[in-house]
């Protein structure tokens, strides 16, 4: 399948690289197939881009919050796992949408609505958390790093 994108060009784009999200995401409800990109192909970056398969122009940026968050909650319950297909042997992807704002330091992820992805059958969906201990903007890098003065090359 070829994909234009306003960002990436025109990609090829296999029916396994496809991940559904049956009822879209929130805001963006008509958005139902997107696919995983590499942040910048040339380098190692725990950050992905989820190009939309519909809108040449919608991406989002995503991670992985455990990496920020080692202790990061999230209890599906069996109803949830039921909506994206998942056993109990399944594994998943837990993602989170990235907001990086023209300082990069202070980015944020929305950790109240995860995304959770099964790998496996290309299903997924946004979650909204009860969990009050999140916030729809979590800084990502602690608060010495967003502080710290800008060096001067």
């Amino acid at each position: 399948m070829r994909v234009d994108t306003s960002r990436f060009g025109t990609l090829e784009i296999s029916e396994k690289e496809i991940i559904r999200f049956p009822e879209g995401l929130y805001g963006f409800e008509k958005e139902t197939e997107f696919t995983l990109l590499p942040f910048n192909p040339n380098v190692e970056s725990p950050m992905e881009w989820m190009q939309s398969l519909k809108s040449s122009h919608l991406a989002f940026v995503i991670t992985d919050p455990f990496l920020y968050l080692p202790d990061y909650k999230l209890k599906l319950s069996e109803e949830d796992k039921k909506i994206v297909e998942l056993s109990s042997e399944d594994h998943f992807l837990t993602r989170a949408i990235v907001t990086i704002p023209e300082n990069y330091a202070e980015m944020t992820a929305n950790l109240i609505a995860p995304l959770i992805i099964n790998k496996e059958k290309a299903i997924a969906k946004q979650f909204v958390l009860t969990n009050m201990d999140y916030d729809t903007r979590h800084y990502l890098l602690p608060e010495e790093m967003r502080n710290a003065p800008a060096s001067v090359h």
